[in-house]
């Protein structure tokens, strides 16, 4: 029985191809990181930051927006048109930094809203109900180049979670609202 060696070509690697699958997973993983933990997490930051501005009044030192509105709420029910928000949202832009620009609408289908934030546009839409005595975004979604960078439910939590907190610390509750077009109206209680 012989044996014989066989000397087989030196076998070269898949240099280009094994560099592009590489950049392919690497683009993958950076894709995954952004949308599933940094996205959610700036969406968070901006709600947050938000918040802490109209909460605190940053506009020429007066005392908390927030607090302020929810204070001059009368009880019973009370009608809010979108004429009324878009001229509190106007005189209080600073106040809402990093959003440079909001116009809002009440449709019969919820609230709509043309954004400006991080230079870029978005228009937000979302329904709004009362849920265990918490005032909720239903289906929140934003459209446009800016809902490619912000997470809008994400952005919405802190918002939502501080407006809710400040009902309850002034022993506030709203305990029904309805959108019709060119209305909010919510009944309140307290």
């Amino acid at each position: 029985m012989s044996y014989r060696y066989q000397r087989r070509p030196p076998r070269r690697g898949n240099g280009c191809l094994g560099w592009t699958v590489a950049m392919i997973w690497i683009a993958v993983v950076a894709v995954a990181a952004y949308l599933f933990w940094l996205r959610p997490q700036l969406s968070r930051m901006l709600g947050e930051q938000v918040v802490r501005q109209v909460d605190a009044g940053t506009v020429d030192g007066a005392t908390g927006a927030l607090p302020t509105t929810i204070a001059a709420l009368p009880r019973g029910e009370v009608s809010i048109s979108e004429q009324e928000v878009n001229a509190y949202l106007a005189a209080n832009t600073g106040a809402m930094a990093p959003i440079e620009q909001a116009t809002v609408r009440f449709t019969s289908g919820g609230v709509e809203a043309d954004l400006r934030a991080l230079g870029l546009d978005g228009t937000a839409r979302m329904g709004l109900a009362v849920q265990n005595g918490r005032v909720i975004a239903i289906a929140p979604h934003l459209d446009g180049p800016l809902g490619q960078v912000v997470a809008f439910d994400d952005l919405l939590q802190p918002i939502e979670r501080q407006f809710n907190d400040q009902l309850a610390a002034q022993g506030r509750r709203i305990t029904d609202l309805r959108i019709e077009p060119g209305t909010l109206v919510v009944i309140v209680e307290g």
